[in-house]
């Protein structure tokens, strides 16, 4: 359903583009923002989320050097393709890729996903839970951290 691409020169504009729902503004940033995360910091890998043959959104993700246990973060899904399930393929998608590619992408095996959430955007919770996840105790700033051992 959605293809995951490592950001280029042929996409970011395309990325630059995507917006969330007006009552999504709250709990994500502008997708500018992710991308800069990703090509200046030396943490955050950002991907265009592809759908029909158009961008339609934003994930990256990041091994934390600690536990190295794979972070989701960024998920944005322009607010015209939204309701169609994409939130819940892309994150399915990274899982997937993490599952057939690691170590190769970051040199170090996968054997648990992570997330943080506002605990006010219960939508994202559900679709967290619905995906596995599963609420630790943990916080990450004001975000409550979600986990999910590897299938």
């Amino acid at each position: 359903m959605v293809l995951l691409t490592p950001v280029d020169a042929d996409n970011w504009r395309d990325i630059t583009r995507v917006r969330p729902a007006e009552g999504q503004r709250e709990w994500v940033a502008d997708t500018t923002y992710y991308l800069c995360l990703s090509a200046y910091g030396d943490l955050w890998r950002s991907y265009a989320v592809e759908a029909d043959g158009a961008t339609v959104g934003h994930v990256m993700w990041a091994v934390d050097p600690d536990d190295g246990s794979h972070w989701i973060g960024g998920l944005v899904i322009d607010s015209e393709h939204q309701r169609r399930g994409l939130g819940r393929a892309t994150v399915q998608a990274l899982l997937d890729l993490w599952e057939r590619e690691e170590p190769s992408l970051s040199g170090t095996p996968y054997r648990e996903a992570a997330l943080s959430v506002s605990p006010d955007n219960q939508a994202a919770i559900g679709l967290y839970r619905w995906l596995g996840f599963v609420e630790t105790g943990e916080m990450e700033d004001d975000e409550i951290v979600l986990r999910r051992p590897r299938a």
